[in-house]
């Protein structure tokens, strides 16, 4: 009995072309696509070596699927080599990929260290602001109660001043009054005087010539 050829169900082509048409994304491929193994099995020929003497030969035809088979044999090491430039390309990307997230994670722990020292300096800073302000109010708080207190005097002593002043201006006024009613009495007597040196002056003049 001739035993038939195997024939295994892998398509090379159909394979390649899967590989070829994926985009640049390389993040998004499937890993266990990645691990599989990407060496397919080899196809098998299988010949009959059983012939009958005088009688017609019972082989099958293998000529054509001899011809078939040889030419995927010989594209398989092709597609081997692509395979193996893709994942070494595959490895290098990772790889670059690894460093630039090493890269990124060492951005932002540095971001956050720096973050964090800027959130100490702020509140620091506001702290310092805080005792600057409490202090600046204590230094206006007590000039102004010196002010008050120095104004409270001042006032204190022109009130007492005032009060002189209006005693002064009353004892003037009294003493103007005084000086009034005086110069009244004094008009008073110069006009009596007056009145005495007319009646004076009359009777001198009516006294007969001889009299001294």
């Amino acid at each position: 009995m001739d035993e038939p050829m195997e024939n295994p169900g892998f398509d090379e082509e159909e394979e390649l072309d899967e590989f070829m048409d994926d985009d640049e994304d390389v993040l998004d491929e499937d890993d266990e696509w990645l691990m599989a193994p990407v060496t397919p099995p080899r196809a098998t020929v299988t010949v009959s070596s059983t012939y009958e003497v005088g009688g017609p030969s019972t082989a099958t035809s293998v000529g054509h699927t001899l011809t078939t088979m040889a030419s995927r044999v010989a594209t398989q090491p092709q597609m081997i080599d692509g395979l193996c430039v893709r994942m070494s390309t595959l490895e290098y990307r990772h790889g670059e990929l690894v460093k630039k997230m090493v890269k990124v994670s060492d951005g932002k722990v540095a971001n956050s260290i720096t973050i964090g020292e800027i959130h100490s300096r702020v509140a620091t800073v506001e702290e310092q602001v805080y005792v600057m302000e409490s202090q600046a109010v204590q230094l206006i708080a007590v000039p102004r109660q010196d002010v008050i207190v120095g104004l409270s005097q001042q006032i204190q002593t022109l009130q007492m001043t005032l009060h002189g002043a209006e005693l002064q201006n009353q004892q003037l006024r009294t003493r103007v009054a005084e000086m009034d009613s005086r110069e009244g009495i004094l008009m008073s007597y110069m006009l009596w005087m007056e009145e005495r040196l007319t009646v004076l002056e009359k009777r001198l003049l009516g006294l007969p010539s001889g009299t001294q």
